[in-house]
């Protein structure tokens, strides 16, 4: 259940994990998209309450492995802002040499999946700088909408930047699934009648070197 095709998610071990966590705040590449305060070389102290933090306010907090190796690739978190009116917000990080490989997109599309099926989400939403073109569209494509910006949030490299407010409702995830559904189903058919073209012309095929063979 945990799992996609090439990942597994896991809980967050500081034994096995703390490193990646202390890496990735030391990395500008990664912490640039992540926060709008300063980015600068910070004590375990402040790493330490920064896990507590994210391990006590998340229902979701779980770190993403390969499969076949047990590296670590990332982690992703999430919450309910309000349990009565079902209002999810997610977080996720992958690490700076996976970028580009597609696990944010499985990670995600699993993250769905659990939090409308099992865990009664109404909605999932999430802050991204407008400066991160990669995530806006990888977001867009799994289907969240554009649904408000704060605008010049985020001063960096001597320019403001934009923070985007996304967000997909369980109706729009559901309608989505069934197209996803109906066209692994065309699929499967047009895979089906091919094949069956195919078995059809070796039978046609057959049936004529039958006639044109002598018969003595």
């Amino acid at each position: 259940m945990f799992a996609t095709s090439r990942l597994q998610l896991v809980p967050f071990d500081s034994s096995k994990h703390r490193p990646h966590f202390d890496a990735v705040l030391s990395s500008y590449a990664v912490s640039q998209y992540l926060t709008a305060v300063e980015i600068v070389p910070r004590s375990s102290k402040f790493a330490d309450k920064l896990i507590e933090s994210t391990i006590e306010n998340n229902i979701i907090f779980a770190v993403f492995e390969l499969k076949e190796t047990g590296d670590v690739v990332g982690w992703v978190n999430s919450r309910i802002d309000n349990a009565k009116n079902r209002n999810g917000i997610f977080g996720i990080v992958v690490k700076e040499e996976h970028w580009g490989k597609g696990f944010a997109k499985e990670v995600i599309e699993w993250l769905l999946d659990y939090t409308f099926q099992n865990l009664g989400y109404h909605r999932l939403g999430l802050s991204v700088f407008a400066g991160n073109v990669r995530a806006v569209e990888l977001y867009r494509r799994l289907g969240f909408k554009e649904e408000g910006r704060i605008r010049e949030v985020l001063y960096k490299d001597g320019k403001w930047e934009d923070s985007i407010e996304m967000g997909i409702l369980k109706k729009e995830w559901k309608t989505m699934k069934q197209a996803q559904n109906q066209y692994r189903c065309i699929e499967i058919s047009g895979f089906g009648n091919y094949r069956m073209i195919l078995q059809t012309t070796n039978v046609m095929r057959n049936s004529f070197r039958s006639l044109l063979k002598p018969h003595f």
